[in-house]
């Protein structure tokens, strides 16, 4: 038998500024020559004339006759440092993982804690057996591409199901004895809402499990979620009768079985099964006898 499980609706300078700088001397004749004897004759006057009726180059000359007038001096700018290659350092690395603190409410007295491979007769602590039992998955992801579902396979004595609408996931909701409904997925759980009353008889087990669509194709795994558990509800009376923390989330995990209810001498029992497979979806419809494609 066929199934399509349905698939789900990135300056410089030259020679112009070197001569526009350059102090050009003119060419000797007989004044020039005058001129220079004058100031080998008598040179300190000529020098004190100099320095009166030619400033030094750069000053300007009503600032000199000013008595506060200093001349600015000449800062000694020092040679540029090359700069400095910096050490690059390996990267520290990666701080192990820590898991957060667990999203779930405290254990209230009405629930049972149980140990992965644990059976519990579905019953509350009076002994009384409540026909309306609501089956509460919570997770948390660490990475935003996983997309976690829940599914419900009804089981014959044979571990297979009778027909391909047998199975209950996000695309078939509910079964054909309308048990077994999904109430869809919430982004951090799932629930699954289970009537014991209208069980077709030849239903005597039912499988529950978790997976990650396309966890395969994707190459995405349990190990990037944490705080996986699964939680058993008297309907009726919204109380907490059971529950089971599913550990088993690692790499090499694409799926979790979380737990199996089942017909034992009259009454309903589960089975908090918690082991994490290495198969997607399609895998466990392969496992229960239905042809996915």
């Amino acid at each position: 038998m066929g199934l399509n499980v349905s698939m789900r609706i990135t300056g410089a300078m030259d020679k112009n500024t070197i001569t526009g700088r350059e102090i050009l001397k003119p060419a000797f004749t007989s004044t020039t020559i005058s001129q220079a004897n004058m100031v080998y004759q008598n040179p300190s006057q000529n020098i004190q004339q100099n320095m009166v009726s030619r400033p030094p180059m750069g000053q300007n000359t009503a600032n000199m006759q000013n008595p506060a007038f200093r001349p600015p001096v000449r800062q000694n700018v020092p040679n540029p440092v090359p700069p400095v290659r910096p050490v690059i350092q390996p990267a520290p690395a990666a701080a192990p993982r820590t898991p957060s603190a667990p999203v779930l409410p405290p254990l209230p007295a009405s629930s049972t804690l149980l140990r992965r491979g644990q059976k519990f007769t579905v019953a509350d602590k009076t002994g009384a057996v409540p026909q309306n039992l609501k089956l509460v998955l919570d997770w948390q992801v660490i990475n935003p591409q996983c997309d976690l579902d829940a599914s419900a396979f009804l089981l014959a004595d044979n571990e297979k199901v009778t027909g391909e609408e047998w199975f209950v996931f996000y695309g078939q909701p509910a079964s054909p004895d309308n048990s077994i409904r999904y109430s869809g997925n919430t982004g951090k759980g799932a629930s699954m809402l289970i009537n014991l009353n209208q069980i077709s008889p030849q239903i005597q087990k039912i499988a529950f499990a978790v997976t990650i669509y396309e966890a395969i194709q994707q190459r995405l795994h349990f190990g990037m979620v944490q705080n996986v558990s699964a939680r058993i509800f008297d309907q009726m009376k919204n109380t907490e009768l059971a529950r089971i923390e599913l550990t088993d989330c690692t790499a090499g995990v694409t799926a979790l079985v979380v737990g199996e209810l089942y017909r034992y001498k009259g009454a309903w029992k589960f089975n908090a099964v918690g082991s994490g497979v290495a198969r997607d979806l399609a895998g466990f419809c392969a496992m229960y006898g239905i042809e996915a494609g």
